[in-house]
């Protein structure tokens, strides 16, 4: 693919309603995830490793640990004298209210460069793509919208990024649904759309004309008789975070060896900031059995089927079992936790017994002390 084609805008404050726990004090795509990366680093390696060399990342809210987090982009291999990555935050206090007065406001960034593509990407979905065969199949079908998508139940969409479709044989798009009208499989788009950057602007400039702001009713569907439409399938795994069930869920599924080999393709690396950590160490009495540990841990007790991030202390005789502990968390001695989402920096007493589900995982916010 040619890299100077297209160009990435990745939205970092995606389906943020749905995940006031987890987006309190960050962005979704600051979301820690699988031990070591942010939901972000997904979206960014994808493009990365597609060739895609000129990528925003929109955010409005809450962006400063999404700075620290990407930096220059050297770790994507996006440290660039020209193009590379760009941070975009917003300029006025409703510029950017709705996807379409975003891409409005930003008609300067998109419009500068000479790409005939836009990739635009939500940061709460996690998959490992090659885009580079979308713009193969785009440009072979002459499509001026592409919708990726994947096969699965949807009871309900609670953001503007995502639409259901419905395609011929040939995979051309013969409907556009902003929302599901039946529990069976649908093709659902997951929230990335391959698309010409003349047609993403003229459609945006129309709807804001008409004051109307939802980027499927307004933009999306209003293209449906006026332009090339196709769809694509996703065929990998694929997980979209839209609550803290989901997330948690998300992260236990690592556990099995085959999720992980097809989200984790050594073909297509999934890049993060690097943290120089010493290796974790473990106590005499330690046990540990179906977990992923991070780097920089100190394990002392038992850890059973869960997910420990960087810098974790766990004290002797604790116990954790199905949780997701974020980094720099200290569990004292003697402490019981199952089915709990641990937010960063928390610290949770000796001897505290506390006990979540696997339909309502526990949560426990960043920095507290329980």
């Amino acid at each position: 693919m040619a890299s100077n084609k297209i160009l990435g805008l990745i939205f970092a404050n995606t389906n943020e309603k749905n995940l006031p726990e987890l987006t309190a004090y960050r962005t979704t795509g600051s979301v820690p995830f699988g031990g070591k990366y942010r939901l972000i680093d997904f979206p960014l390696s994808n493009m990365s490793n597609s060739g895609i060399n000129n990528i925003g990342i929109v955010t409005k809210s809450n962006f400063q640990s999404l700075m620290d987090h990407v930096g220059s982009g050297s770790a994507w291999d996006l440290a660039r004298r020209r193009s590379g990555l760009s941070i975009l935050p917003p300029y006025g206090e409703h510029s950017f209210s709705t996807i379409v007065e975003t891409l409005f406001n930003l008609h300067g960034y998109i419009e500068h460069g000479d790409e005939e593509y836009v990739l635009l990407s939500p940061s709460d979905c996690v998959y490992n793509m090659d885009y580079s065969k979308v713009y193969s199949f785009a440009e072979k079908n002459s499509a001026d919208i592409t919708f990726i998508y994947t096969r699965r139940k949807v009871v309900e969409i609670t953001d503007d990024f995502r639409c259901i479709i419905d395609t011929d044989d040939s995979g051309k798009v013969t409907k556009i649904m902003a929302s599901p009208i039946s529990d069976d499989e649908c093709k659902l788009n997951i929230g990335v759309i391959l698309i010409r950057k003349a047609v993403l602007m003229s459609l945006v400039r129309q709807a804001m004309s008409e004051s109307k702001y939802s980027f499927v009713r307004d933009v999306l569907q209003k293209a449906s008789d006026r332009y090339k439409i196709y769809g694509y399938e996703l065929q990998g795994y694929c997980e979209i975070i839209g609550s803290v069930k989901e997330y948690y869920d998300a992260n236990i599924k690592l556990m099995d060896r085959d999720t992980r080999y097809r989200l984790f393709d050594i073909r297509r690396p999934i890049y993060t900031k690097v943290r120089d950590d010493a290796p974790s160490r473990y106590g005499l009495d330690s046990h540990v059995k179906g977990s992923l540990i991070a780097q920089g841990c100190a394990i002392n007790g038992t850890v059973e089927n869960s997910i420990i991030s960087k810098g974790v202390y766990i004290g002797e005789g604790a116990v954790i079992k199905d949780c997701i502990i974020m980094q720099d968390c200290v569990i004292g001695e003697g402490a019981e936790l199952t089915n709990i989402v641990v937010d960063k920096d928390v610290t949770v007493s000796r001897g505290s017994k506390l006990q979540g589900s696997l339909n309502y995982p526990m949560y426990i916010a960043k920095k507290s002390i329980v």
